[in-house]
């Protein structure tokens, strides 16, 4: 049961019913959610006490797993009732809220998310069960109140820039740095590159936040300033199509962020993979 007030945009992204394990996953869409997740995936599980523990655990390893790689960005949600089964044989990273008793002196029912999100606290059980019900309470702070934006310089590269550093380089005499030594003359041609570039391209101050995503650049940047605009003076032709060029803008940031992650495992610098 998904309360319309949090989610009205709930699907149904796989369901399961075998000897060992039920379960149903969903994707919600909140209304509001912190922006480093897309979705909150709710998976929620019940494993018989006849099952067979191990087959059942690996089952829903092989969901949950499936459905992170497809969904990195979402917020992991597993509930249920999972009798003497541990999740965390199977996925570590996972953590288990509940910690008090959930029917007679036994702890049933079990939440687990990456890590500890949640403060589980006992409730009665709703009409006729002999589960209890458990209220958590969100001890999750966002990625925004918990690190301090970034101040940083950076150089902007334009046409212009581009073409006083041609201007530059199409001027110099050469022959200056000319060494019978090769490394001398090649520290003196970086050290003379590095000082043309310093004073011809421009340098500007960006602020980075820490829930910005890494695909996000100045194109992408004018465009939400456009369509902030669009819809500030009430111009309904203009904000749709200040929507779509958004829209366009974000679809080529992400390829291009794609195809620059992507390059770094075809190089020699292993740096650049983290």
């Amino acid at each position: 049961m998904v309360n319309n007030l949090w989610c009205s945009d709930v699907r149904i992204i796989s369901s399961g019913c075998t000897p060992d394990l039920e379960h149903l996953m969903i994707r919600c869409r909140p209304y509001y959610i912190p922006r480093e997740f897309t979705s909150v995936v709710i998976t929620a599980v019940y494993i018989p006490p006849s099952a067979d523990t191990n087959q059942a655990l690996d089952e829903l390893h092989a969901v949950i797993d499936r459905t992170e790689t497809s969904r990195p960005e979402a917020a992991f949600i597993v509930a249920g009732d999972l009798n003497n089964a541990k999740m965390r044989n199977v996925l570590p990273r996972y953590y288990q809220h509940i910690s008090c008793p959930t029917r007679c002196a036994n702890t049933l029912d079990h939440v687990y998310t990456p890590g500890g999100a949640y403060k589980a606290l006992p409730r009665p059980p709703f009409g006729k069960s002999d589960h209890v019900s458990v209220l958590l309470l969100s001890s999750y702070r966002q990625k925004l109140k918990r690190d301090r934006p970034v101040t940083r310089t950076i150089q902007r590269w334009t046409d212009q820039s581009d073409s006083a550093l041609q201007d530059c380089f199409r001027m110099t005499e050469w022959c200056v740095f000319q060494d019978d030594d090769i490394n001398t003359y090649t520290d003196e041609v970086i050290c003379y590159f590095s000082k043309c570039i310093d004073d011809v391209v421009p340098r500007i101050t960006v602020r980075t936040f820490p829930n910005q995503k890494p695909w996000i650049n100045g194109d992408v940047h004018a465009k939400l300033k456009a369509r902030t605009a669009a819809y500030i003076s009430g111009d309904l032709e203009e904000y749709k199509k200040s929507r779509y060029a958004l829209r366009s803008a974000i679809s080529s940031a992400k390829r291009l962020y794609r195809d620059k992650v992507e390059s770094h495992y075809k190089g020699s610098n292993t740096r650049n993979m983290d």
